[in-house]
């Protein structure tokens, strides 16, 4: 049963980061800072994330309109964060995809890589091309699952031409 509903909740994702993407025209407004952390949750937590180049640090030369869109679930019970992320308009293809801890605006280490390097990735290599959906399920450590829920994790992807990253977003709560 739980196996399903993992499955059903990621389906959900895929729909609504493509549904995101294929509608998000241009850059969005600036993201709020995130709300005071929450105490533990009991239920299951929904996040989403609005990655764009005006986010990263240091903020990339890209030529192209460049977007992407993530929704996470959150199981407390398990502790395990659910994806779904899609992008689009990338400056070659994804090199890495990393989840951060860090503040909007500033930078901050990788916590897990999601493709490429370092390893291990959650899922192996990037899908080629400057589109693409990232979908799979993290293990937050149990240090990490404050700094989540307080709105202090970001996911980035990166190219050759934009090795530091060229799209973030934050991940806030919904």
């Amino acid at each position: 049963m739980h196996r399903r509903l993992t499955i059903a909740v990621i389906g959900l994702l895929a729909v609504v980061a493509a549904y995101v993407v294929g509608q998000y025209g241009g850059e969005p407004p600036a993201q709020q800072p995130p709300a005071p952390p929450p105490q533990q949750p009991t239920a299951g937590v929904v996040f989403t994330a609005v990655l764009t180049t005006t986010q990263e640090v240091p903020t990339p030369t890209v030529s192209t309109p460049v977007i992407g869109a993530g929704v996470f679930y959150f199981d407390p019970a398990t502790k395990t964060l659910s994806f779904t992320i899609a992008y689009r308009g990338l400056s070659g293809g994804a090199t890495a995809a990393h989840f951060h801890s860090g503040a909007a605006g500033a930078a901050g280490p990788v916590s897990q890589t999601i493709c490429g390097a370092p390893a291990p990735a959650l899922l192996g290599a990037c899908p080629a091309g400057t589109s693409g959906v990232l979908t799979g399920t993290w293990t937050v450590p149990d240090a990490l699952v404050p700094t989540l829920l307080a709105g202090g994790l970001y996911v980035n992807i990166h190219t050759a031409a934009n090795a530091p990253g060229e799209i973030r977003g934050q991940i806030n709560p919904l």
